[in-house]
């Protein structure tokens, strides 16, 4: 996070969340980034080239700040969709039946965009990059990475974006806020897909990964991740080893543990607040475990029903609210918003004050626990995910 008082830049680590957006629209390359040992990256700033025009601050997606007055009195109207490729192999090879993927190849092909800004898969850390697309660059579904588990800066290549009548943009709701912020000139209109997030992770939850497996991410980074496809919810690969998803998410997701800090200040998990016409989530809760794998789509927009329709590759089968409600986390949606304004240290509820500082205990605990001791049984990290959740005591 970055403000700028009396014309000087400051930077926050605590409340950034990592988009590399304000590294990319720095005019004097007053910005560099430092890898750190968890994956995430602190913001340089050298005060000698910095002519403090605001340009990064302006940017800068953890500087905006949501009410979030009425965010769920739509949800029971909106449509959704269980989603899927109709190929059987590339439906079970990707992510959740390979919604996002289709989305971006379908509508280059058809000509529903003219261009689309999401990620490519590179060969070294943290194995995905920004890359904008276009009809005469349509990627394949093995140039585009399957779901990552780790923070990504996709916002660092947006110079690649070139002007277009029709420009999709897709990623989480922290990612589209801060393209947002740049694209006014490049596009007559804009189709933004969000991917549904509550948490970013660092690096070390995949070491975590990697130890449950018996193998580690060794220093050099030079190692192979693949966190999803082979159906749903999928499997987790660390080189040779692997572990399924379902198991794996249990203790860095069901716990909130190495989560992006950044990722406290935005209780905008369907990215409304970022103009999203589509969310794709996982369907957790209302599909069972199976070899291929579907998405849950939720649908803002009448713009954003229309690109669905007409993607040809895509299945869709419509649900209803009360078919999908389970899936949606609309109370964990809730319980990040209203701690929102602890986490930025604004005035609020003594008892959000009180789940927060609970869930940061908690989190400091449980990751003593499984990062100094050794590898220990699976039934040791089932029973640690059952252990109760202070955070959503608090805010039953």
């Amino acid at each position: 996070m970055l403000k700028l008082n009396q014309k000087k830049l400051s930077y926050t680590f605590d409340r950034c969340q990592q988009c590399g957006m304000c590294y990319a629209v720095c005019p004097e390359n007053a910005i560099s980034l430092s890898l750190r040992h968890d994956g995430l990256h602190d913001i340089k700033i050298n005060a000698a080239l910095c002519i403090a025009c605001g340009k990064c601050v302006r940017s800068c997606p953890a500087n905006k700040e949501y009410g979030y007055e009425g965010y769920f009195d739509g949800f029971a109207q909106k449509k959704y969709y269980l989603g899927y490729h109709a190929d059987n192999r590339i439906r079970r090879e990707s992510s959740s039946g390979g919604v996002c993927k289709t989305l971006i190849i379908d509508s280059l092909k058809n000509g529903m965009v003219d261009g689309a800004y999401s990620l490519k898969c590179t060969d070294s850390f943290p194995f995905a990059q920004g890359e904008f697309y276009t009809r005469e660059h349509i990627p394949s579904f093995g140039d585009m990475p399957n779901s990552v588990y780790h923070s990504v800066m996709a916002c660092t290549e947006i110079d690649r974006i070139q002007p277009c009548k029709r420009l999709m943009l897709v990623g989480t709701a922290c990612q589209l806020r801060a393209l947002n912020s740049i694209i006014k000139d490049k596009c007559d209109e804009v189709v933004r897909v969000c991917i549904f997030c509550k948490q970013q992770k660092t690096l070390d939850s995949t070491r975590f990964l990697a130890k449950m497996m018996g193998t580690s991410v060794p220093p050099n980074l030079k190692f192979r991740p693949r966190y999803r496809g082979d159906g749903w919810p999928g499997i987790v690969r660390v080189d040779g080893f692997e572990l399924p998803y379902s198991r794996a998410a249990q203790i860095p997701f069901g716990k909130r543990l190495w989560t992006v800090p950044g990722c406290g200040i935005c209780g905008d998990s369907f990215g409304m607040e970022a103009g999203a016409d589509i969310t794709l989530m996982d369907p957790w809760t209302i599909c069972s475990h199976n070899e291929l794998g579907e998405t849950l789509v939720t649908v803002h927009t009448q713009k954003g029903d229309e690109l669905l329709q007409q993607c040809v590759s895509l299945n869709l089968e419509p649900r209803s609210f009360s078919e999908v409600e389970p899936a949606l986390s609309l109370k964990d949606v809730w319980r990040k918003q209203v701690t929102e304004p602890a986490y930025r240290g604004r005035p609020c509820k003594k008892r959000y004050v009180r789940a927060v500082r609970a869930e940061r205990r908690q989190q400091r605990l449980l990751r003593m626990v499984v990062e100094m001791l050794p590898r220990l049984p699976i039934i040791c990290y089932r029973t640690l995910a059952k252990l109760p959740d202070l955070r959503n005591r608090i805010l039953k």
